[in-house]
């Protein structure tokens, strides 16, 4: 086990150079110190954890919880070598942010969390999470390999555009009092952005990966046509806090990107059949549409499943991986028309990578092929046909007094 005593007796602050930006650069400024920016004061009453967003989120008739409807994931390096003023730099943009805006949909809310390299290459210490890796036969992600990922959402889009422009190229955030721009810390290397919400994935649907016609309802949450955000199918903020060490009250994050080929779910398949594949092969489409708080699909089901109907149902594969019977992750995944396809930016927390290296395996449904040959990795294999992981990445999501350059020698002290 980490323990705080123990990383920061070996964390000695490396030199990093900063690899080259790749798609458009957004002209950031050049290398050099970061500058001992005014950290500024904090909103009373906001969480201890990052990650404790689902409070001020709205919820439907059904009490489940509705995530805000457009996110941005921002990506970025350390500029140079790291410095307590970096960690200033970047806690002052968090805190002109925080007063900025109230924290929830109708404000904004984020995280900030951290990969392997940062710990790796800027402390020179072991990194508290492993890097992300390929986790089926069938997928062969790029791996990122990235410093900080900032997760912006809110239910306006325009705004997380105003503060990705504010925090990577310095323009100006209306109503601000504070300094946002994080050029002389970290350099911006990438941004994914997304949504999620009836309506939105109709709105949306006239892209690559989707049939014409307008498959997608109006109704629909996301681009596949169903719910995912069902209470009973969802850890809690409790469950994937992490109770003790270093990083206690923080948690750890993936983000997947992944491309939807949807042609063949919506040409191919009735609804019975996408109903099958998605929740298991016992549910109905009556039955799907009446779902409330739990996508009912037994897992207890799954050998039935097989060796009778010779589909797995996605839900029912994932509900084998389980602790004291609830999720091992909490989802905040979301739609995009990233590179002009549908995709699906999948992002979870989780106690520990491990809950979602699990979850993800049971997804495989591994062996079901050696009991029924019309079962294959992919084939008749939930919704493992229709996904393909272009990007994963590993992080961790420390407490919100460690939020930014945890760990580094001299932070507290700067912050203070």
């Amino acid at each position: 086990m980490l323990t705080r005593r123990r990383l920061l007796a070996s964390a000695a602050v490396a030199a990093g150079g900063a690899a080259a930006g790749f798609g458009i650069d957004r002209a950031l400024s050049g290398g050099g110190t970061a500058s001992a920016a005014h950290v500024g004061s904090q909103p009373a009453g906001l969480p201890l954890r990052q990650h404790a967003w689902t409070a001020t989120l709205k919820q439907d008739e059904h009490g489940n919880a509705l995530p805000p409807r457009f996110d941005r994931l921002l990506f970025f390096e350390v500029r140079g070598r790291a410095t307590p003023a970096h960690a200033r730099t970047l806690e002052a943009a968090l805190r002109t942010i925080e007063r900025r805006y109230p924290w929830g949909p109708s404000g904004l809310l984020f995280t900030a969390g951290w990969g392997p390299r940062y710990f790796e290459r800027t402390l020179s210490i072991d990194s508290p999470i492993p890097k992300a890796r390929a986790l089926s036969d069938f997928e062969l992600p790029s791996v990122d390999a990235y410093d900080l990922c900032l997760h912006l959402a809110c239910d306006d889009q325009e705004r997380l555009r105003e503060v990705e422009a504010a925090l990577v190229n310095g323009a100006a955030l209306p109503g601000a009092d504070g300094e946002l721009a994080l050029s002389e810390a970290l350099r911006w290397r990438e941004t994914r952005t997304g949504f999620v919400g009836a309506g939105l994935p109709a709105a949306h649907q006239q892209t690559g990966g989707i049939p014409p016609g307008g498959p997608v309802s109006e109704q629909a949450p996301l681009f596949m046509g169903f719910k995912s955000a069902l209470k009973r199918n969802q850890a809690t903020e409790d469950d994937v806090t992490i109770r003790s060490g270093p990083f206690a009250e923080g948690t750890t994050m993936q983000a997947s990107y992944m491309q939807l080929r949807l042609e063949d779910w919506y040409r191919h398949l009735d609804e019975r059949e996408r109903v099958a594949r998605m929740y298991a092969p016992q549910v109905s489409p009556a039955e799907a549409r009446r779902f409330t708080t739990d996508a009912k699909s037994d897992p207890e089901g799954f050998g039935e499943a097989v060796s009778r109907y010779g589909v797995v149902g996605h839900s029912q594969a994932t509900a084998r991986a389980r602790r004291d019977g609830r999720p091992l992750i909490l989802r905040r995944d979301f739609n995009t028309v990233d590179g002009g396809g549908a995709g699906l930016h999948f992002v979870s927390i989780q106690r520990t990578i491990e809950d979602f290296v699990k979850t993800r395996n049971a997804m495989n449904a591994a062996g079901a092929q050696l009991r029924n040959p019309s079962i294959t990795d992919t084939v008749n294999n939930g919704v493992n046909e229709f996904i393909f992981v272009l990007k994963r990445g590993n992080y961790i999501l420390p407490p919100r007094p460690l939020r930014s350059f945890p760990l580094l020698p001299g932070r507290e002290a700067a912050l203070s």
